[in-house]
């Protein structure tokens, strides 16, 4: 069989078809807003139970079975990391498939690499970039590769459905796997405590792929709490209940991450109406253009964040829509067939 589109991604995903983190639920939004269109979209991912099942439109494909499908345009997810002349499938490992490059893999009219990270790659495959800070930054450090172009993530359909019905709660929220700089954060909160802060710190994680992650959470948490200060460990939450909490936060608090790629829970609390406290960096004032967002700056104090903190509950986001309206975003995917 052949398809449209062909996605390879063999990071993990939820059994209801769902995603874990911000990579994964992009690269659903995407595949089923492509089959929306009436595209015939196949997305090759390692965890199918050993079965094939279309959920929303999306043919969700066994890899070991499809991994060398036909398609018009393949797209290969950054699960693929270019170390000299080996090709690395992280999540997969199978003797029985050969690891290739894009280049070499001719099951695709069209191959291009799907960038999700700051990583370099040098092979003469186009690439997608989320961000124009991920294209400078990769372009740098390489070549540039005709038909390299930045297609920005686009917000998951129904998302205002989640809007709270009352006003926010007065919670910090923090979601993200713990080597995403929870640590730092959890510094960041302690200090904003020590200066007079009462609002609480909810805290989650996705599922995670290693177990011992959690137990991590858990026993820096227990040991930060015996000084008593108001922070809470929800566990692993699905995708709806991320959204559920995000919503009816004061703020999102991503303050331990100074890099990130893009951010897909940036564009989700904006679009919710919660503003985000994080780091400078380029790709997130790329996504972060409300003013009722807070950039840790060089010259950023402690005080200036605690200042921030005070009347979160009044300041409102929105998201540029002329940036991130999924129709506008759709149009790029569907020019790469052309």
């Amino acid at each position: 069989m052949s398809y449209d589109y062909l996605i390879i991604s063999p990071q993990l995903f939820e059994t209801d078809g769902g995603a874990m983190g911000g990579t994964e639920r992009q690269i659903i939004t995407v595949a089923e807003k492509l089959a929306s269109e009436n595209f015939n979209v196949g997305l090759v991912h390692s965890q199918t139970d050993g079965t094939d099942r279309i959920i929303n439109g999306v043919k969700h494909l066994n890899a070991y079975r499809h991994f060398y499908a036909r398609s018009r345009v393949r797209i290969n997810c950054n699960h693929i990391g270019y170390t000299g002349n080996i090709w690395k499938y992280y999540y997969m490992s199978n003797p029985h498939i050969k690891a290739l490059s894009p280049l070499e893999n001719n099951s695709g009219d069209k191959n291009y690499i799907w960038l999700h990270n700051w990583t370099s790659c040098h092979e003469e495959v186009p690439r997608l970039f989320l961000s124009d800070a991920l294209k400078k930054y990769v372009q740098d450090k390489g070549k540039k590769v005709k038909g390299d172009q930045t297609i920005h993530y686009m917000f998951p359909k129904g998302i205002d459905k989640q809007k709270p019905k009352s006003k926010r709660g007065d919670y910090l929220f923090w979601m993200s796997a713990f080597g995403k700089g929870f640590k730092e954060a959890l510094m960041v909160y302690v200090a904003l405590c020590d200066k007079g802060m009462e609002r609480p710190f909810y805290v989650c994680c996705p599922p995670q792929r290693q177990k011992r992650d959690v137990k991590i959470f858990t026993d820096l948490i227990e040991d930060v709490n015996r000084s008593n200060y108001p922070i809470h460990f929800l566990g692993e939450l699905n995708y709806e209940a991320v959204l559920k909490t995000l919503a009816n936060a004061a703020c999102l608090f991503r303050v331990g991450m100074p890099q990130e790629t893009f951010g897909l829970i940036y564009l989700e609390a904006n679009k919710l109406g919660v503003p985000v406290i994080t780091y400078e960096s380029d790709a997130a004032e790329e996504i972060l253009t409300d003013e009722n967002n807070m950039f840790i700056r060089k010259n950023t104090t402690i005080d200036d964040v605690y200042d921030w903190t005070v009347d979160i509950e009044k300041r409102k986001t929105s998201v540029d829509m002329k940036k991130f309206d999924p129709d506008i975003i759709v149009k790029k995917w569907i020019k790469l067939l052309k």
